[in-house]
Formats: structure tokens, C-alpha cells, sequence
């Protein structure tokens, strides 16, 4: 005996084709708007010393030591495009041939992070509008310094983030020992593809930068 109630004749599960319809085209909807959101981060890769050899992360904006006084990362990972890490991968060899390690202190940034940092100061002469893509954003740009070969941070120029005069490209104005070690960077991320920006010796990005689009994610 058939256990399904009837209806008009018909069996109720025979009725319900339609349902189960709209069911898997809900679900397939739900499996690629789940794969776009997921998609983004696919263009990220996390830096180590696997991928760029004797890297150092002493990422900024996971600590209260940046310009906002507070941590607004989630967690100290590098993370980037893979054109750019394998220049970097490029930069720190060379540096490592000098007596040298790379130092990361940002790398992608997600749109709120941007944020935070243009309501801490508001300086288009250093920092991007939110209205406008940044180039952090990208996953193309990175801020980066220099260790000795053991890993201890060197004294630069400026700190990271110091907005004046001893942040640009003229070392006339740092001593002699700092300005070597700042052409030493410029040379090997210029040697690697990157370009520079004239208020930020430790601003660099890809050339093509601007090929590349925003990168979204973290709470954007």
C-alpha cells in the first residue's frame, strides 16, 4: 500500500517537484554567492619566509605603534598579490647579499583599515581618501625597511609613518649611514620592478599598479 496522502488523485510528493526546484536553484545561488565573497582573498597570498626568504614582519598596523594609537589589523600576517611577492622574494636575495634582511610593515589593506588611518590624518599629501582606491589596496604596494641579517630592525631615516621632512627621497637632511642604508632598499626594490613615491622612502609598488583593482575583505 502506498503510504503517501493523496490529493486530486495525485500523490502530495509529486506536487511538491517545484519546491524542490526553487530548493537547488536556491542553493546553487547560495554556493556562488558564497564563492564571491570568497573569491577576493583567492588573489591573496600570505608572505613568509617560504615565499619571500628572510623576511621579517613587523606589520604596524597590528600594534599600537602607528598613527592611530591603536591596533586596527586583526592579526600580524602579511598579505599580497603573488606578482608582488615574487619581486619581493627578488629584493630580499639581493639584500641578503649585502648583509641585509627585508622588513614588512604593511602590505595589502583592507578598505576600513584606510579608513581609520585617513580619520587619524586626514593628509592627502601621505594618505588615499576613502572615496578613492588606495594603492595598499590593490594587494600591489608595500611599506618595508631593513633589518641586519639577524633579524634586529635597523634605524632608518624616519620611522614608519613620520610625516616630515626626513620621510622623502632626499637623504641630505639624515645621517650618512641612514641615507646609505635607504639607496640600499630604493636600489633593490627599483632592481625588482617596484617604483617609489618622493614622501615615503618606504612606500613601494608595482609599476602597473593601477592595472590591478581593489582587493575587498575584512569587514569592508
Amino acid at each position: 500500500m502506498d503510504d503517501w496522502p493523496y490529493q486530486d488523485g495525485q500523490p502530495y510528493h509529486r506536487l511538491n517537484a517545484g519546491t524542490m526546484y526553487f530548493g537547488m536553484m536556491l542553493w546553487i545561488f547560495l554556493l556562488l554567492a558564497s564563492a564571491a565573497v570568497a573569491a577576493p582573498n583567492e588573489r591573496l597570498v600570505e608572505v613568509t619566509t617560504n615565499n619571500v626568504p628572510g623576511v621579517v614582519l613587523e606589520m604596524r598596523y597590528a600594534t599600537e605603534k602607528n598613527i592611530t594609537g591603536k591596533p586596527i589589523y586583526a592579526d600580524g600576517k602579511a598579505r599580497l598579490r603573488p606578482e608582488t611577492i615574487r619581486k619581493l622574494a627578488e629584493v630580499s636575495r639581493e639584500l641578503e647579499e649585502k648583509g641585509y634582511r627585508l622588513v614588512i610593515w604593511d602590505a595589502w589593506r583592507p578598505a576600513y583599515a584606510q579608513k581609520a588611518l585617513w580619520a587619524a590624518k586626514p593628509d592627502g599629501r601621505f594618505l588615499t581618501p576613502p572615496n578613492k582606491i588606495s594603492r595598499h589596496t590593490r594587494g600591489t604596494s608595500v611599506d618595508v625597511s631593513l633589518a641586519d641579517k639577524n633579524g634586529k630592525i635597523l634605524e632608518m631615516p624616519s620611522d614608519h609613518d613620520e610625516f616630515n621632512a626626513k620621510a622623502d627621497e632626499n637623504f641630505s637632511d639624515v645621517p650618512k649611514e641612514l641615507a646609505k642604508r635607504a639607496r640600499v632598499l630604493r636600489n633593490a626594490m627599483f632592481s625588482a620592478g617596484f617604483s617609489g613615491v618622493p614622501d615615503e622612502w618606504w612606500h613601494y609598488d608595482l609599476r602597473d599598479w593601477a592595472a590591478y583593482e581593489a582587493i575587498q575583505g575584512g569587514g569592508d
